[in-house]
């Protein structure tokens, strides 16, 4: 059985156990029965087909007199394996798959019970299988292993769909009792795996081969070894050539390089000469107006120094000036001092005067008896009596004293 099959649900008690479980719908005894667009449903009345409501998918109303068979129409694939020794008496297992489809499903309805579905085809891919399985030991009993390992589809695969397909194909009407065949169609048969089931005579087969790889790798391992010798060898020359060539090429890089160096020490050497040029130049060139900023300098200075001097000389005829000033405003200060010093006194004088006036009023007003007259210095001592009364009387009106008459 195939794998397909063998995932099938079974019936578990009754007349069909072991057998696949059928769609109820496929099993009416009367009502609508539908078949799928990939089955193509058979419907027989009184023995014969009733074509008109037979077909691709269709769809009925099944009355109880009438059978209904569903032929699946799509691919169906199954496997074999046929363990047989070859003509060198060599046991070796043929592992194929087979690829078949229902392209007449009237004629197969005739060969198939295809009132229950999952049976009919599961009857059908195991009566395959075993036809695949005999043919292909028949088969392989009158090969070489060679013709086994090698030859594969033309020699396994091909015979098998020559002999198989007719078989299972069909010929004639379907109306016709005489016609051969299943209405079934092998499109494709492909041997998957041909095992020699003896490791031994395996590995015996293989020694010659292994051998053979053996040595080639060894001759190719030996070219390698050649082949790299020859190459390091030439390697080495190129190398040596290539070092001559660097050492030439370095040597003269050496000389050109000495003779840059030469050349750029003497320009640089010149560089350094006319630097010092520029140098000596620049530095004239500063002195000249470093003199010639101390020599604005040295007038600047002598300018200043003259303006000084002569500032000085103004602030000293100023200070003489003033101190001539001041000197002359002493001499008429100490001379306003002495006046106010002798007004001060004259004023002291009158104001003794002036108190002892009420005395020398009251005086006045007695008989004058007796006068003494002091006079310091020359002049008439008697003549200045008279001008000093008066001054007296009218120091004495002015304060305000009344003097008799």
């Amino acid at each position: 059985m195939d794998s397909t099959s063998e995932a099938i649900e079974r019936y578990q008690n009754g007349w069909r156990s072991g057998k696949p479980v059928e769609d109820p719908e496929k099993l009416k005894r009367w009502g609508f029965i539908a078949a799928k667009p990939s089955e193509y449903l058979v419907c027989t009345r009184r023995g014969a087909v009733d074509r008109a409501r037979s077909g691709q998918g269709r769809r009925i109303f099944k009355w109880p007199w009438e059978s209904v068979a569903i032929v699946p129409t799509t691919l169906q694939r199954i496997e074999f394996t046929a363990d047989q020794i070859t003509r060198e008496h060599v046991g070796v297992a043929v592992t194929g798959i087979a690829v078949y489809r229902i392209a007449a499903p009237l004629l197969a309805a005739r060969v198939l019970n295809f009132t229950y579905v999952e049976a009919a085809s599961e009857k059908l891919g195991a009566t395959l299988r075993e036809m695949f399985v005999g043919a292909a030991r028949r088969l392989v009993a009158n090969l070489s292993l060679d013709d086994c390992l090698t030859r594969r589809k033309e020699a396994i695969a091909g015979y098998l769909m020559a002999e198989i397909a007719p078989v299972v194909g069909g010929e004639g009407a379907p109306d016709d009792t005489t016609n051969r065949g299943w209405g079934v169609v092998i499109d494709t048969i492909e041997i998957q795996q041909v095992r020699v089931q003896s490791e031994h005579v395996f590995a015996d087969l293989q020694a010659p081969f292994r051998a053979a790889i053996a040595g080639r790798a060894e001759l190719a391992e030996l070219d390698r070894k050649r082949a790299v010798a020859e190459r390091r060898a030439v390697t080495a020359r190129e190398i040596r050539t290539l070092e001559a060539h660097a050492e030439a090429e370095a040597t003269e890089v050496e000389a050109h390089e000495a003779a840059r160096r030469a050349e750029i020490a003497a320009g640089a050497t010149r560089q350094a000469i006319e630097l010092e040029r520029e140098h000596r130049r620049a530095k004239a060139a500063a002195d000249a107006v470093a003199l010639e900023a101390e020599h604005e300098r040295l007038v600047a200075m002598q300018r200043q120094s003259l303006f000084e001097l002569e500032h000085a000389l103004e602030l000293r005829r100023r200070e003489a000036d003033a101190r001539d000033r001041d000197n002359a405003l002493a001499v008429a200060h100490q001379q306003r001092l002495g006046e106010l010093e002798r007004g001060l006194a004259q004023v002291r004088a009158m104001h003794a005067l002036i108190a002892g006036l009420p005395q020398l009023a009251q005086a006045l007003r007695q008989n004058v008896g007796e006068l003494n007259v002091t006079q310091i210095g020359p002049g008439d001592a008697l003549g200045s009596v008279p001008a000093a009364i008066a001054q007296l009387v009218a120091l004495a009106k002015s304060v305000g004293l009344e003097l008799p008459r």
